[in-house]
């Protein structure tokens, strides 16, 4: 598609992906030894993952979100009119920003359990999906239709590894859901609030983003 294009993809791919990047795999560093150790208790195991599943979307839906919402004007202010482009590919990539936060939670988990040939499996399933509709996308949408690409075959393998470590460690794939719940109902509410704000209340400058910001956090915490 070309030197600009690519521009608008990495530049939208890397403000979207700051919720995986930033957050999960910091988590990650810590949770495998500690993983490691408990490998042998199923129950303190389970309890353990899922704490850590409830932080990273307690964080990282909300950020995601907080992008999408306020990515648009993020972009206005402080990269100018000429970045506008990007923001479709941006706001589709939030998804995939939360679904690589999810499953890196899974990474460091099949690692401690002795399983790290699960994730090889799910890679490879990743790759071939992406393989095989990354050319049409683009071709078809440009560079959403990239993001669309990476997108897809991440939600197929965040069902694929949520099945996985549901069955190995004994316990329904709703409970682990459930988890990504409350995270999701607040971000919606926060979300809906700022649009609301956007429209009718607040002026678009650097002042309005950031009361925006604040009143967005605010809401989200209450929510929660």
């Amino acid at each position: 598609l070309g030197a600009t294009a690519l521009g608008f993809y990495q530049m939208p791919y890397r403000l979207s992906n700051m919720p995986a990047t930033e957050i999960t795999h910091v988590v990650s560093q810590v949770t495998f030894p500690a993983y490691s150790q408990l490998q042998d208790n199923l129950p303190k195991l389970r309890e353990a993952y899922l704490k850590t599943l409830q932080l990273t979307a307690f964080i990282s839906i909300p950020l995601a979100g907080g992008i999408f919402m306020l990515g648009p004007e993020f972009t206005r202010i402080f990269l100018g009119d000429k970045w506008m482009p990007m923001i479709p590919a941006m706001q589709a990539l939030c998804i995939f920003g939360v679904t690589r936060s999810i499953n890196a939670t899974l990474g460091p988990l099949f690692q401690g359990m002795g399983e790290p040939g699960v994730m090889t499996k799910a890679s490879g399933i990743q790759l071939m999906i992406m393989a095989t509709v990354i050319y049409p996308f683009t071709i078809r949408w440009g560079v959403v239709g990239t993001s669309l690409a990476v997108i897809i075959p991440n939600l197929f393998v965040m069902v694929y590894l949520s099945a996985r470590i549901a069955d190995m460690a004994k316990f329904k794939s709703a409970t682990a859901y459930q988890c990504l719940f409350s995270p999701m109902l607040g971000t919606v509410i926060m979300s809906f609030l700022i649009l609301v704000l956007q429209n009718r209340m607040i002026e678009s400058n650097l002042v309005g983003l950031f009361a925006s910001a604040v009143i967005g956090i605010a809401v989200y915490f209450g929510a929660i």
